[in-house]
């Protein structure tokens, strides 16, 4: 499901007249009970309400699809209902719902206008509905309440989102980039903590309304003749809903789960193997974390990782799996051992399978292959299972548990790319494959503790005291070796890497008709931005620096924790940043080497002049060293992303011709790049260009 609303908002702008359809389907699917639990509809529609504000969309369009999705989504709620009334023998699940509860005396109590007032209670919304139709509602009274409640929904969450829209068009320039990554983050822990409570919420009545619907359907005439001529069919469909077998429900979910996984897993291998695209970001992902790269962050990094290192893992799974079979537990140990060990196994199989190199930027030094990475596979496999047996075993609630699993396999992973240990796809794999094991952990988990249900209570092991403090020792030791091992972690480091072997090029249009030459530059994504538009000839990097220091340009200061947290206060405030981080952007799938600014009398971290540079291997017959960049000028900044550019780029270019020519350098005829053109920034903003890049001596 979406994260945020800065994911949905630019996912719905991008669809057009589409956009209204799935706002609609959203609410719909919100408003019936089944898939509410999933579909983030109330967040949808806001976002809509913010297309509003922007003009993106119509509002009288966006509300009556809003309110006709409504209608829908509470009138499948109450056929459910009606269906499930029908099969409905005794009630017990619902009583065991405190979300159904209180749907049920919000009904008692206010009775149609319950309808109302449930729409905007969370959970409960979706619930309404069903009670109504459980209580023996008319179809008519239920249909004109429902109407009334659609109406209200729409223009409420529509005017949320407008209002949304007009906040972050007048106070987003004050949201910075590090900000807007913290929110974000906190964001994806709240809703993740939403769904997982809305699930464990919402269970009991799933299973309780779904048994009744599937028995009312298997009464009528026509599904009971078809069961009579296929009975075979019948009885093994009705097993796969069976809720008192592990393998019933709880394996056709399980199941279902590994499908799902399985094929996602297919098709990221696909990707990897036939999509050129996906290796060329997983390498400007890679050089972007370069840029990054900050001593207390690579720190921090190491000290993650270490939770996914094996002689970690290997400690932590021994002490997990003594301790269960101690109290008796083994069904949840031979689940947590066969999770790990055919994760481990798996991963070594495919790592010799694929054979991809590790990234040349790596921080430490590594002697297997890259894909998938075992750290993501076994933060799930292991980790997960670890968070999975604590709830099992009533240490951990389900919620916490599954923070704590998703957490800790998002910070390892994330880990491994900041490190550049991996690239992104190995790591989105390694999660993947990971989570494949965790599930056949969890199904041979369940099913061991049924069949242990059948015999004998389990009966934890007794010893004495000498084999008690034995067993003390061993633990301590292996709590104590793993910690020893995170605390102090640290590998081989990484031979740094060496440039490539420099070309010497007789003229700058040799360089052109090199096939290697990129005109544009690319965002790490891979989509085209700023056109290069500057062309340096200087002896070296030294020499680059100082000419633009005496053209009045400060360098940019690397992207780090210290530099954007000082970004971040002097936009807060409207105060000068000389020279504050530049958005990193791509030439040739490498981030920018260098970037430098000027400020303005307006003395603004929003609005600067500034060009990014790289140092190519093209050198020319006298020595000097061609340097590229694209250069523009920052106007302001949208809602919290990224600065505004002025559309007319060239003049940028010019800009910093006539400051270095001031400061002793010469221009040389311009040199035609490309084609005069028309593009768009990284924010969006639209940009144009003769096409000409200025070509500048510095001695």
């Amino acid at each position: 499901m979406p994260h945020s609303l800065d994911q949905i908002i630019p996912s719905l702008s991008s669809l057009g007249v589409w956009t209204y359809w799935v706002i609609g389907l959203a609410a719909m699917l919100e408003a019936w009970f089944v898939t509410g639990v999933f579909v983030p509809g109330t967040l949808i529609v806001d976002a809509g309400g913010i297309l509003v504000q922007r003009g993106v969309l119509g509002p009288f369009d966006l509300f009556w699809f809003v309110v006709a999705g409504s209608i829908l989504g509470n009138s499948a709620g109450y056929w459910t209902g009606r269906l499930a009334r029908r099969g409905l023998a005794e009630r017990g699940w619902f009583v065991q719902s405190a979300t159904y509860g209180r749907a049920e005396r919000l009904f008692a109590r206010h009775g149609g206008l319950a309808l109302v007032i449930g729409r905007f209670l969370g959970p409960v919304s979706g619930l309404v509905p069903l009670v109504a139709a459980v209580a023996g509602m008319a179809h008519r009274k239920f249909l004109a309440w429902t109407v009334a409640t659609a109406v209200p929904y729409a223009l409420v969450h529509i005017a949320i989102g407008y209002f949304l829209g007009d906040i972050l068009t007048r106070f987003g320039p004050m949201i910075t980039r590090l900000a807007l990554l913290g929110l974000g983050f906190v964001a994806a822990l709240a809703i993740l903590w939403w769904l997982v409570l809305r699930i464990e919420r919402m269970w009991p009545v799933a299973l309780s309304v779904g048994g009744a619907v599937l028995r009312a359907v298997g009464e009528t005439p026509e599904i009971a003749a078809w069961s009579a001529r296929h009975p075979a069919v019948a009885r093994g469909i009705a097993r796969r809903f069976d809720t008192t077998r592990f393998a019933g429900l709880p394996a056709t979910f399980l199941g279902l789960v590994f499908v799902y996984v399985l094929f996602v897993w297919v098709g990221s291998v696909f990707d990897f193997l036939t999509s050129d695209p996906i290796v060329q970001i997983d390498e400007r992902v890679a050089g972007l974390m370069h840029v990054f790269w900050a001593p207390g962050v690579l720190k921090l990094a190491a000290h993650l990782t270490a939770l996914g290192d094996s002689r970690v893992v290997f400690a932590l799974a021994l002490l997990a799996i003594g301790w269960l079979v101690l109290r008796g537990r083994r069904d949840l140990a031979a689940g947590l051992a066969v999770s790990v060990l055919g994760d481990v196994l798996s991963v070594m199989v495919l790592k010799l399978a694929f054979q991809r190199p590790r990234p040349a930027l790596a921080y430490f030094a590594e002697a297997t292959n890259s894909f998938p990475s075992g750290h993501a596979a076994i933060s799930v496999a292991f980790w997960g299972m670890l968070a999975y047996v604590l709830w099992r075993v009533g240490r951990l609630g389900l919620v916490t548990a599954s923070l704590f699993a998703s957490g800790l396999a998002f910070a390892i992973g994330m880990s491994r790319i900041y490190l550049i240990e991996h690239y992104v796809s190995d790591v989105a794999n390694g999660w993947l494959v990971g989570g494949m094991w965790l599930v056949i952990g969890i199904a041979i988990a369940e099913w061991l503790r049924e069949r242990s249900a059948r015999r004998a209570a389990r009966v934890p092991i007794a010893f004495g005291g000498a084999t008690r403090v034995a067993t003390f020792v061993v633990a301590a030791a292996l709590v104590g070796f793993a910690g020893w091992t995170v605390a102090t972690y640290e590998k081989a480091r990484n031979i740094p890497v060496a440039r490539a072997q420099d070309v010497e090029i007789a003229n700058l249009a040799a360089m052109l008709a090199d096939p290697g030459f990129a005109t544009n530059t690319e965002s790490v994504m891979g989509n085209p931005l700023e056109p290069v538009n500057v062309i340096l000839l200087a002896p070296d990097t030294a020499g680059l620096g100082e000419a633009m220091a005496a053209a009045g340009w400060v360098r940019a200061a690397r992207p780090g924790l210290a530099p954007l947290a000082r970004a971040a206060w002097a936009a807060w405030t409207d105060a000068a940043d000389a020279n504050a981080p530049v958005t990193p952007y791509f030439w040739r799938r490498v981030p920018n080497d260098l970037a430098y600014e000027k400020p303005t009398p307006a003395s603004s971290a929003r609005e600067r002049h500034h060009v990014r540079i790289w140092r190519t291997g093209y050198v020319l017959p006298d020595g000097r060293r061609v340097f590229i960049g694209a250069a523009s000028f920052d106007d302001g900044l949208d809602p919290g992303i990224f600065h505004h550019i002025d559309p007319n780029i060239d003049a940028e270019r010019d800009t910093l011709a006539r400051d270095l020519v001031g400061a002793g350098a010469a221009l040389r005829p311009s040199l035609a790049v490309s084609e005069p053109r028309l593009g768009h920034s990284v924010a969006g903003d639209p940009w144009f260009t003769d096409g000409d890049a200025a070509v500048i001596e510095i001695d």
